[in-house]
């Protein structure tokens, strides 16, 4: 870094702007429109590339003097290409206990906290069972539940195709899975096959915790209705407008999430808490753990990760250019793992410690594709509790 640039960090380090919710939205829209023009523009002179570099710089300044902005700041500054700097190239552990399961084009993985991984066949997507002593894994016709070793402890074929499959918990007595537009419940141990409902929305079922093995599931019409599995019995039924994204049940209430806001369900189906994005972004995902959420937001062709709780203001984790995939909690609500597929990359974070800078791992596509070029980026099913 020469004296010059040096300078100009220390200078917007020292700025205090006085309008910062205004500053940052229009930094957005900057971000924005230059990602859009890099993404769909002929390669230039690397001195006219170089300007644009500067003037991104300039917009980041309100992302920059923010406590949660300078978290991020640091790094973006004078970098137009997604990714974040001193990445490790291959993934060697976790920051955490647990195992992931990956879903990838050559079949879900599972990594262990110590980086080792197991690939578990030759299935399309799979789901961690309550204590991670299964998955559930779908191909197809086929849904089956095997061990983490990838030995198939039973399978089951239909009709039509099948996935979004989810064990509830903690017991593990049941299955939600869809096949089409229906919903169909079977047994932990590969039994008694059902259907519950029809018009269902391909969005994964979310179990409520506890007892009485209640589902909830989205309609096409962006209904969300909560049954019992055994009982068929309705819970409630909530009318809705827009398309549903996901479910999740959190503390007792369920979490929708829809491009246009987050809302938390009492168990009565009551809206219990209501979230809106800023003016003119979508919400991508949104996970929770310990009343926290984790929200994925898009502006144009940037994206930003918030922290969003209920009566606190949302904070920026991470802002950058390009895509970031759903979020993932580790078991013990510490550590958040961001998938940046626009960059090829993993970020770990730890919203909880305040570290300035993210850990991540780059050529993540790679991975779990040895031998591939051009592979998909993997899809992160889920980080559940460690054997």
């Amino acid at each position: 870094m020469n004296n010059r640039e040096r300078l100009l960090r220390e200078a917007l380090r020292a700025t205090r702007a006085g309008d910062e919710a205004g500053a940052e939205d229009r930094a957005w829209r900057v971000i924005a429109a230059a990602g859009a023009a890099e993404a769909g523009a002929a390669p230039r002179r690397r001195g006219r590339k170089r300007v644009v570099q500067v003037g991104l710089a300039v917009a980041l300044v309100a992302l920059a003097v923010s406590p949660a902005g300078a978290s991020v700041g640091h790094w973006v500054v004078a970098r137009i290409e997604p990714g974040a700097p001193h990445a490790r190239p291959v993934l060697s552990s976790l920051p955490g206990n647990g195992s992931l399961l990956v879903n990838s084009s050559r079949g879900p993985w599972v990594v262990r906290p110590d980086g080792a991984r197991r690939l578990l066949g030759d299935w399309t997507e799979a789901s961690w069972s309550p204590h991670g002593l299964f998955a559930v894994v779908t191909e197809g016709h086929e849904l089956a539940a095997v061990e983490p070793d990838g030995a198939v402890r039973w399978a089951l074929t239909r009709p039509a195709a099948v996935g979004m499959a989810r064990w509830n918990g903690p017991d593990g007595y049941r299955i939600a899975y869809l096949e089409g537009d229906r919903l169909r419940v079977v047994d932990g141990d590969g039994t008694d096959d059902r259907a519950l409902a029809r018009g269902v929305a391909w969005v994964a079922p979310a179990w409520k915790p506890g007892p009485g093995h209640v589902v909830a599931y989205a309609t096409r019409g962006g209904a969300v209705i909560a049954a019992g599995a055994d009982s068929g019995r309705r819970a409630f039924a909530v009318a809705g407008h827009g398309r549903v994204v996901s479910l999740q049940w959190t503390g007792g209430r369920l979490l929708v999430t829809r491009a246009d806001r987050l809302q938390a369900l009492d168990p009565s189906g009551r809206v219990a808490w209501t979230w809106n994005p800023p003016p003119g972004s979508a919400i991508g995902s949104a996970t929770a753990r310990r009343g926290r959420v984790a929200v994925v937001l898009r502006h144009g062709a940037a994206s930003r990760l918030l922290l969003v709780a209920p009566g606190r203001e949302a904070a920026i984790l991470f802002a950058g250019p390009g895509r970031f995939a759903p979020a993932r909690w580790s078991p013990d609500g510490r550590w958040l793992l961001a998938p940046w597929p626009s960059a090829d990359q993993w970020l770990f974070l730890s919203p909880g410690t305040g570290a300035a800078r993210p850990h991540a791992v780059a050529n993540v596509a790679a991975q779990f594709a040895p031998g591939s070029t051009g592979a998909p980026f993997p899809s992160v099913a889920g980080w559940c509790c460690s054997r």
